[in-house]
């Protein structure tokens, strides 16, 4: 394709534009930060240089140190002159331009009284019209603090407690207790507060039980300065309790007295536990005999109960013997009677009583919700009435393994030695029960027997 004369000269010349613009953000000049941290004392003061190469002068640069954010910013130079209203409250009055050699290339900002909150990074970014350049400096506050103070306090226990103390430490130094044989010992308890200014106070605790170590130290170190202050004190063995004959002879004493207490103890304790098996034994056959005079007077009242097979609903397969049931999935077809229970999975008895004490035993196998009891005879056997008294039914039930009365809220039953009654206390099984069997329940007076 042939392009004409005007429009290769108008793309030739937005190509030269371009060039020009790209030359314009290329500055004349470097800036380089110190390759290493700045160390400063507290209070004193610190210069963070930021030289400018090849050596031009600065004077007619924008000069910006800054932390954070660009603005506010620690100085600003614009002009030939400061810009205070750029200018981070903590710093107005406190930094400075460093003129020294400003026009051989030397810019630096002078911070005078360093505090705690000057340590971090720093960033100078220096500007000629569109071009500008920026640099790194990192400074690093130390300070080291009074000297150690030593308190000793004997405690009740005999033992000594040393606590050092000391102020005006940044940042956070390192207490060490030693011996002078240099045996380290660690801090018993130990707590490093800041104040207002950042300034760290530091304390620290040892507990001494030895009489011969001699004097002990307390060193506290600055690690970033390499410089540490140091104060020991002696530990006379005075200061420990001495132990008289006397003093000796009582604690013996208390000692064998103490063995003899302990012994008595044990002694008064075991036989304490001895006749409490004993009285347990003789409540057991006790017990047990009156349960077995209990047992053997209920079965004079003993009555052979069979199932009735037009009660039984229809889910509920009555076996030859008339004596066991058990509950399916499946229904039988049966034929339709009044006397046939065909919302509750239940069966009766056949055995009617009117009066006096009845006796018979009901397995129920390993379920775990079942009901058992006794009916009158003309109960509903139609729908889910409620199996209560109100409605002809006097049953017990277990469920959720728990015995309950089958009264209109349930009353539960905390039966004592729940844990060996068998599980045969309803007469209706209710629920998915398998097998029925014969097993003791006795009943109250009534007309039906489920």
């Amino acid at each position: 394709m042939t392009l004409s004369p005007s429009v290769c000269l108008s793309r030739c010349a937005l190509t030269l534009l371009l060039l020009q613009l790209s030359q314009l953000d290329a500055a004349p000049f470097d800036v380089f930060g110190p390759p290493a941290p700045i160390l400063a004392l507290v209070g004193a003061d610190v210069e963070l240089p930021c030289p400018l190469t090849p050596n031009v002068s600065a004077e007619h640069l924008e000069l910006r140190w800054f932390r954070e954010k660009v603005s506010p910013a620690v100085l600003v130079h614009r002009a030939g002159r400061l810009q205070d209203a750029e200018q981070m409250p903590e710093y107005r009055g406190r930094a400075s331009l460093a003129k020294d050699n400003i026009t051989a290339g030397h810019a630096a900002v002078r911070i005078h009284g360093v505090r705690p909150s000057d340590d971090g990074e720093y960033r100078c970014f220096f500007r000629e019209g569109e071009s500008y350049e920026e640099a790194k400096v990192q400074l690093k506050v130390a300070a080291l603090g009074s000297d150690p103070h030593i308190q000793v306090e004997v405690q009740e226990s005999g033992a000594i407690r040393l606590e050092c103390s000391s102020a005006g430490w940044y940042p956070e130094p390192q207490v060490q207790w030693r011996t002078l044989q240099g045996e380290n010992f660690p801090s018993t308890t130990e707590s490093s507060i800041p104040d207002e200014e950042g300034l760290f106070t530091v304390a620290a605790s040892l507990m001494i039980s030895d009489n011969t170590l001699g004097n002990v130290s307390c060193c506290i170190r600055n690690l970033l300065l390499g410089q540490e202050k140091e104060a020991d004190i002696p530990i006379p063995a005075s200061l420990f309790p001495r132990l008289t004959p006397w003093m000796v002879a009582v604690a013996v004493i208390m000692l064998i007295l103490g063995f003899f207490t302990i012994g008595s103890i044990c002694m008064t304790w075991r036989l304490y536990r001895e006749r409490s098996r004993e009285r347990k034994r003789e409540f057991s056959s006790k017990e047990k005999l009156l349960e077995e005079l209990k047992w053997k007077k209920a079965t004079l009242h003993a009555v052979d109960v069979t199932l009735d097979p037009d009660t039984a609903h229809p889910h509920l397969f009555l076996y030859d013997d008339s004596k066991s049931v058990r509950l399916e999935d499946s229904r039988q077809n049966l034929p339709e009677k009044p006397e046939r229970f065909d919302a509750w999975p239940c069966v009766l008895g056949r055995e009617v009583f009117t009066s006096g004490r009845h006796y018979w035993e009901v397995e129920v196998g390993n379920r775990t919700d079942w009901a058992i009891g006794v009916c009158r005879e003309d109960v509903m056997k139609k729908g889910f009435d409620p199996m209560t008294p109100e409605n002809g039914f006097w049953a017990v039930e277990l469920y959720g393994n728990g015995y309950w009365a089958l009264t209109p809220l349930r009353t539960p039953l905390p039966l004592a030695g729940a844990q060996d009654l068998p599980k045969d206390i309803p007469l209706s099984p209710i629920g998915d029960t398998d097998t029925l069997h014969s097993k003791l329940i006795p009943t109250p007076a009534g007309q039906g027997a489920p």
